[in-house]
C-alpha cells in the first residue's frame, strides 16, 4: 500500500512539472527564434504552385531566385511589396520566425519588404510553368468523360467521340483563385505536360436554361448550381475549347476555419448534335451529348 502512494505521488508530481512547464511556455507568449535576410529576383509572373503549408491549398506564387541563385522556386506573401506584373524585381526582404504556445498554430514566420533594389519591364525567362509537386495533383482524379448518342449510325459517331475528346481527359485538373479572386484552372500531366493555366469566365444559369437533350444523361448524385464557364488564355484571349454548360455538385458545408475544404465535383455538359450532324449527314443523327465529371481537390 505504501509503494502504490508513493508512486501516485510521483505520478502527480510528474503531471504537475509538466503542467507548470507548459504554463510557463504560454505566459512566454510570442517571441522571435530566427531572423534572416535575403536578397529575391521577383518573376515578371506568378505562376499556380502549392507552398507546402496549412491546407496546401494551390494559388498564384511568387518564383523567386534567393540569393542570386540560378534556380527558380516558389515563394509566398511579401508585407509590403506592391508587386506589377511584367516587371522583374531585384528586392530585399526579412524572415522573421515567431514561436507563441498560446496561438492554434505556435510557430510561423512573417515576410517583410526591405527594399526595392531595382525593377525592369521585361519578360523573366525560365519561369516554370507550376510549382505544383507530383505528390499533389496525382492524388486528384482523372475526369469522367461520358457521352451519350441517339442516332441511326451510332458507332461512327462514337468512335469519333471516344478520338476527339473536347477535353484532355488523361490530365489531374487543378481549380484555383488568382489573386484578384478570378477563377482559374490548369490539367497536369506531369511536370510538363499541362493544360492551361487558363482563367474561367463563369456565368449563373437556371436550370429551366439548361437543354432538355442533357436529361439524356443526367449528372450524377444531386446539383447545388447551375451556370456556363467561357475559357480565356492568361492574357484574355479567347481559347480553342468551347464554353460549357455546367452543373456544380453538392459540396461539404465548412463549420470551422480549421477545417480543410472539401473537394468539389463539377459537371462540364455539351450539346453537339448540330456538329456532328453536320459532319455525318448520313448517320440520321439527332441528339450527341458529352460530360465531363470533374472532381476539384479544394476550392
Amino acid at each position: 500500500m505504501r509503494i502504490k502512494i508513493l508512486l501516485n505521488i510521483l505520478v502527480l508530481s510528474v503531471l504537475a512539472i509538466l503542467f507548470s512547464s507548459c504554463n510557463d511556455n504560454d505566459k512566454e507568449g510570442k517571441k522571435v527564434t530566427n531572423y534572416k535576410e535575403h536578397v529575391l529576383t521577383v518573376a515578371s509572373k506568378k505562376v499556380p504552385g502549392v507552398l507546402l503549408s496549412g491546407h496546401n491549398i494551390v494559388s498564384e506564387v511568387y518564383a523567386v531566385k534567393k540569393n542570386l541563385t540560378d534556380e527558380w522556386s516558389a515563394y509566398g506573401s511579401i508585407e509590403g511589396f506592391e508587386y506589377e506584373k511584367g516587371y522583374e524585381y531585384k528586392i530585399k526582404v526579412s524572415e522573421t520566425s515567431y514561436l507563441d504556445y498560446s496561438m492554434g498554430q505556435p510557430a510561423w514566420t512573417e515576410v517583410d519588404l526591405l527594399e526595392v533594389i531595382s525593377k525592369d519591364k521585361k519578360d523573366s525567362e525560365g519561369i516554370p510553368l507550376h510549382f505544383i509537386p507530383e505528390t499533389y495533383y496525382k492524388n486528384i482524379p482523372l475526369p469522367k468523360y461520358k457521352y451519350v448518342v441517339e442516332a441511326d449510325n451510332k458507332e461512327i459517331v462514337e468512335e469519333d467521340l471516344k478520338s476527339n475528346s473536347i477535353l484532355p481527359i488523361d490530365y489531374h485538373y487543378i481549380l484555383y483563385r488568382d489573386n484578384d479572386g478570378g477563377l482559374k484552372w490548369i490539367g497536369l500531366r506531369n511536370d510538363i505536360d499541362t493544360f492551361g493555366p487558363y482563367m474561367i469566365i463563369p456565368k449563373n444559369k437556371k436550370p429551366e436554361e439548361m437543354p432538355e437533350s442533357y436529361k439524356l444523361l443526367p449528372p450524377e448524385g444531386s446539383v447545388r448550381g447551375h451556370g456556363e464557364w467561357t475559357f480565356l488564355d492568361e492574357v484574355g484571349n479567347t481559347t480553342v475549347y468551347p464554353s460549357f454548360d455546367v452543373f456544380i455538385g453538392n459540396g461539404t458545408k465548412i463549420e470551422k476555419k480549421s477545417t480543410p475544404p472539401t473537394p468539389n465535383t463539377f459537371f462540364l455538359y455539351k450539346d453537339l448534335s448540330r456538329n456532328y450532324q453536320i459532319k455525318y449527314p448520313n448517320a440520321g443523327v439527332k441528339t450527341v451529348v458529352v460530360s465531363y465529371s470533374i472532381t476539384f481537390k479544394y476550392l
